[in-house]
Order: C-alpha cells, then structure tokens, then sequence
C-alpha cells in the first residue's frame, strides 16, 4: 500500500505489495489503545459500525472513514454488498488547513499520524449511537485538534462535532451522510499570536480507496480517479473524460444511451415529484463529485477492469452544504432572487510515491499548488497526462472559508458506492439493477433537501436552517433472535414495529412482517414467510416462526422485516409506496461482523447414518467466511450423525494420515477445519475418511469408511 519506485513497479508489484501490505498490517493498532498519551480525560479512539443500509462501514470518534485494517480483522470498510467483506475503502480521512503569516497548519487523519483526538466533553457524542436520530442509525461523534499527545504546537483549536447517518431504505441506502458543526477556539490554537478571525480555511475529504478486495490480485493498483463537475474549463482540450459533455440521459432509474440537453456532470433537480424547488422550476448544478473506480492491472495481460463484475462498484463522496465561497456561483434566479450554487474548491489526486508527509504539502494539495497538481484546480483523469492505473486518493476540498473565534460552521458530505458511474444490472452478486454512482450521488442530495420548506439547492441552507432528511422511512426493525434445535432454526422477535407511528404522518400503518432466510452469506435472501398484508389490518400478529427445512451444516441467517400500508397521494402530498424494513436483524458479533446459525445433528449410534457435509467442498465460494467459536475458520466441513464416543481418521488416497479428530459431545456433529496435523491448509483432491466407535470404557465397537472430495 505505500512508497517504491514507479520505474521499478512494474517488474515487482506482486512480490512488494505483498510485503508492504503485510508489514502495514503489523502497525496498525496505534489507534486502538486506550485513551491518547498524556490525556487520561479522553475517550479512546474508538469505531462502531454502520449496518443498516447496502454498504457497510466502520465510523470513528478520530477523524477517518473506514478501517483500514479491515482485512485482517473482518470489519467492514465501505463494504459493498454489506455483509460480503468486499470492502472499497482503506481509509478516508478529514482534513483542514489554514496559513496564517508564517504558520501552516493541517489537521488531519492520516494513517499512522492521527492529528483529530475524541474530545472530553461529548455532550451528543459517541455515547449516542442508533435509532430516534436523524437517520435510521445515526452515530455522533466529537473530537479536537488539540490533544497535545497528538499534535504538539501544530493545534489550530479547531473542534468538530459530527454525525454519520444512514438508512435501509431503497435508494437511500447505497450511501452514509456526514454533517459537521466545525467550531474555532482561539484560546485551544497553537498558531502564533492566533487571529479572531480564521481566514482562508479549508475543508477537504481524502478517500484511500482500494477497488476492491474481491479482486484476489493487487487490488490496490489498478485504479482510476476523475470528478464529476464543473472544471472551470480546465478539460475543454482533454479526451478521456470531456467537459461539457452530453453524451447519456441519467434518469434516477436507468440511463440512456443519448443526449438530453444536459452535461452529464450536472444534476437536475426539481423534475421528480419528491424534488421541491422554491419556485418549482427545475435547478441545474454540478454534482461536486469525486470518484474512484477499478482498471486494467497492468500486471495482468487480459483486460480485468471491474473483474469481471466483482468490483463493479464506482466509491464516490459529494459535497451536499457548504457556506458561501469564492468557489460557488452567484446568480439572480426567474423569480428574480438571489441564488447561490455550491462549488468545489478544487479536486485532487496523487498515488502513494506523491503521499503528503508535512502540513505544507498537504495544504498545497487542498489549495491546488503543489508541484503534482500540474497547474490544475481540477485534477484530470490519470490517463489525460500519461498517468497509468495505480493506487490513487482524492482529496476534495470547499473554500476558502472564514470562521472568528467561537463561531460555528457547518457542511455536509456523503459519500457511497454504485454499479459503475451511469448504473446496470449486478450480474455477479446477483441483485438486478442498481444505480451508478451518479445515481447514487443525486439521492443523496435529494435526501438532503426533503421536508425542507425554505431551501433547495439553488437556496442551499445548513442542517440547522431548515428541514432535512426526512426521508420516508419503514416501519422499526424488529428485535430478533433464533437459534438451532432439535432439527430446526426457532425465530422469535419483538412487536416494536407495531406500536411506532409513521414518524411522517404520525399514524399506525404497520401491516405485516416478512421472514428471510440466507444461506451460506448474507444477501441469499429468499423469503421464507409473510404475516399480513399491505392492504388489510389484522387483529392480531404472529411473533414466532420454525424452519424446519435448513439442512444440517451449512451456515445460515435469518431476518424479519416490518412493513407498512403506504400512502396514497392527496393534493397536499405524493403517493408512498408500501416501505418494508431493512433485512439487518439478522445475528451480528460486537465488530457488525454477521454470525451464522447451523443445525447439529443428533447423535446416533448406527454408524451407516454418517455423512459428510457439503460433499463436495467447494472452497472458492464467496460464502466463505472467519467465524469464531467451535472452529475458527470457516473453511470447514462437518460429520454428521456421529456416535459418541468416536473418533475421525481421514486419509489421503495414498493412505497418508491427515488428521484425526476425537468426538465425545452429546451431539452428532464434529468439524474439520481442513488443516493437516502440522496445521497447514490441505489441497484440492479426494479424501477417506474413517469413523471408528467405540464405548464408554474405549472398546472398539464398530466404523464406517467413506470418501469427500475438496474443490480449492
């Protein structure tokens, strides 16, 4: 993931970036110790997860996005489909800068150099997690830039109240919200004689994407970067990605292979029924968006970009509020109002052997005059000025900005994933149609501007002016829990989303509960069972369901949605459809990592009855997973119907020993983790296996041979 020589690159990326992603993984635990050095009053640096919509993360209390040692601990990292463990993120950070006279600060995250500190006092902060917040599952957090253990004489006195948001709810839920409420105490500042007013102040999202870990191979070096947005004119003379441009038509649903009239960089507003504009026209505005995506790995002589559809997805982060900058475009409005569209400061990308390791190179990054910036504001696609596919960042900023002494800012970004930039059907995960990132993008600012009364994005207002976010939400997602037993899954869960009124109309349209089941991974889901119906009210409801149908030794989940009547539409108000909860009740470890159920078998003495499960194994399944608890990988197979006591012989076809296994539980199931007896992962091939029994006291009694085959 870090420095060698581009010359060299070529020759030796397999055998470096191995070497150099592996020794990172030993030196990642510096944020997870237990409060900052010197500031015993501080939380520690902590993450918590966010689970509740079709990408999943890891949300901090320090300043960054993602985890970046998401690898080698299985939590999720802008991991998408959520569940999957193929996660596009390394890690994201915050940033802001300001020179003042001789003085050049950033304050950062940045891997290994964590300059934001959970603050002391957190009087909404990361004690607040989940329900009853803005979104579905809100997580706050609050941190500084004065921690003198962190950031010794380089403070700003800069403190940053945050909240990411997210919901499940259907085109809402490919991406998180982040809105702050930036506050400058000058009595906190390191700078020399600190001003009362911070002038030239800017904000910027660096996004260390790795498109993604479902590409097996260096699947941090074959990436791509460009923006999506007004340039300035600094692309009028480039190719590969063109501004202006018109080339499709980017509905909210689908895209069309022609031109509509409308650079394909911008976003109409206004033109959707949920779209309300001030003096109900329709706002044309750039989408303020940077983007990662994967290429061809060099490496490699066939054309992998996208592998094929297992790293389809485009990561892409948008600013949706900002205050007034010189950046932004003043115009007066039909109606003859002052209006004001948000722009960029500026867009730019570097790969690691340009990675900024001082506050003045940063903030040359963020200000677009480092010497790698080439003169442009607006950073190009790589492939314009002869850069090839490789491990890139974007760095988006808004500014400059002003904040006095005291006084409070407030911005808002989101950022998320898509099928591709313009949308598609999802061949490999298998879940139809989906939206680009461009798509993806524009909801999130549609979002942003529902339920408000006196903005829009011509009008823009801050999370404090006006209403936001009110996006029609499901009924509550019910508590659950189940478990194996004598044969079958018992689901049980509570009745919340019956006695919670619609928060958008205050009634009691709750109308049912949906059962699912997933197996082998979370995202299978078939529904297995529905109680209710979208247009009666019944009197009562079942809170209990038994599947009986699970076969025994596969890994399975189970979840029960919530959903509602719907709306029709009255002059006042569009119709809603029937809003179904999202499927994320099923069982989760404290990390979000989910947490399979299996049936055991029972045990039996008729030795005829064994069987191995699954015959054949096949190990390149995406279901495969680290679990904890009886067996520690999820490489496995199970015996089932065993005697006990007994014990498990298996062999290679030569008649080698593999391993052997001794089974004395109440139950008929034991697991092999298919390692040998000198704990090394054994190879693809035909297997025997031996089943002796015996009795209490050690007698043989009687065995079963039979043979499975492993599919690496």
């Amino acid at each position: 993931m870090r420095k060698f020589n581009i010359t060299i690159y070529i020759l030796f990326v397999f055998s470096l970036v191995l070497l150099i992603t592996t020794s990172l993984g030993r030196v990642k635990d510096l944020h997870q110790e237990n409060g900052s050095p010197g500031s015993r009053a501080r939380p520690p640096q902590d993450y918590k997860s966010h689970t509740v919509g079709d990408v999943w993360s890891m949300q901090s209390n320090f300043g960054n996005y993602g985890d970046p040692d998401a690898g080698a601990n299985g939590r999720p990292s802008y991991d998408w489909p959520g569940g999957t463990q193929n996660y596009y993120q390394w890690e994201g950070r915050l940033w802001l800068g300001v020179a003042v006279g001789a003085d050049t600060l950033v304050s950062h995250a940045d891997f290994g150099n964590y300059e934001w500190s959970p603050s002391e006092e957190e009087p909404s902060g990361w004690g607040f997690v989940g329900k009853g917040g803005t979104s579905m599952w809100d997580i706050n957090a609050v941190y500084d830039d004065w921690d003198p253990a962190l950031n010794s004489g380089r403070a700003i006195g800069i403190k940053v109240f945050s909240k990411a948001m997210s919901w499940s709810v259907d085109k809402y839920n490919n991406f998180f919200a982040y809105e702050y409420k930036i506050v400058y105490m000058k009595d906190s500042s390191d700078i020399s004689s600190a001003p009362d007013v911070l002038e030239g102040v800017y904000v910027s999202w660096c996004w260390d994407a790795d498109i993604s870990n479902e590409d097996a191979t260096d699947c941090n070096i074959d990436d791509l970067v460009a923006f999506d947005g007004w340039t300035n004119g600094e692309w009028a003379n480039f190719t590969t990605v063109p501004i202006p441009s018109d080339n499709y038509t980017i509905l909210p649903d689908t895209t069309i292979d022609e031109p509509d009239g409308i650079p394909d960089q911008y976003t109409i507003f206004g033109d959707e029924f949920d779209e309300i504009t001030l003096n109900g026209d329709t706002i044309i505005l750039p989408r303020t968006m940077s983007y990662l995506f994967d290429g061809d790995d060099p490496t490699s002589p066939e054309n992998d970009e996208g592998e094929n559809g297992a790293c389809a997805g485009y990561i892409g982060g948008r600013i949706i509020y900002a205050p007034p900058t010189p950046s932004d475009s003043i115009f007066i409005g039909t109606n003859g109002d002052s209006c004001r569209i948000i722009r960029a400061y500026s867009h730019q990308w570097w790969n690691w052997e340009n990675d900024p390791g001082t506050d003045v190179t940063k903030y040359q990054y963020m200000t677009a005059t480092h010497s790698m910036s080439l003169g442009h504001r607006f950073m190009p696609h790589p492939f314009d000025i002869g850069a090839p596919t490789f491990d890139y960042r974007f760095l988006l900023t808004i500014g400059p900005l002003t904040i006095a002494d005291g006084d409070t800012i407030e911005l808002v970004f989101a950022s998320g994933l898509g099928q591709g930039l313009n949308g598609g059907v999802d061949e490999y995960w298998k879940r139809g149609y989906l939206p680009g990132i461009r798509q993806v993008m524009d909801y999130a600012l549609k979002a942003y501007y529902m339920g408000s009364m006196k903005s829009d994005p011509a009008h823009p207002s801050a999370p404090s002016e006006d209403a936001h976010w009110l996006i029609p939400v499901p009924p509550e997602v019910p508590n659950l829990n189940y478990s194996a037993g004598n044969g079958v899954i018992n689901l049980i869960w509570d009745d919340i989303a019956e006695k919670t009124p619609d928060p958008m109309d205050g009634i009691m349209d709750f109308r049912g509960y949906r059962i699912y089941r997933s197996k082998f991974r979370v995202g299978n889901w078939e529904m297995a069972a529905e109680f209710g119906s979208t247009d009666t009210v019944l009197p009562g409801y079942v809170h209990t369901y038994t599947d009986s149908t699970a076969d025994p030794g596969y890994p399975y989940y189970y979840c029960v949605t919530a959903f509602d009547a719907g709306r029709d539409s009255t002059p006042e108000k569009p119709a809603i459809p029937s809003l179904e909860s999202g499927r994320t009740n099923y069982k989760k470890d404290p990390n979000g990592a989910e947490v399979p159920v299996f049936i055991p078998t029972q045990m039996s003495q008729d030795v005829k009855k064994i069987k191995v499960v699954p015959n054949p194994y096949i190990g390149s399944a995406r279901w495969e997973r680290q679990y904890e608890g009886e067996f520690v990988s999820g490489n496995k197979i199970e015996f089932i119907n065993l005697p006990s006591p007994c014990k498990v012989l298996i062999y290679t076809l030569s008649g080698d020993l593999v391993q052997e296994i001794s089974h004395s539980n109440p139950n008929g199931t034991c697991y092999w983790n298919l390692k040998s007896r000198n704990d090394r992962n054994v190879v693809s091939g035909l297997y025997i296996y031996k089943v002796e029994q015996f009795d209490n006291n050690g007698n043989y009694i009687d065995s079963k041979v039979g043979k499975f085959l492993i599919l690496r």
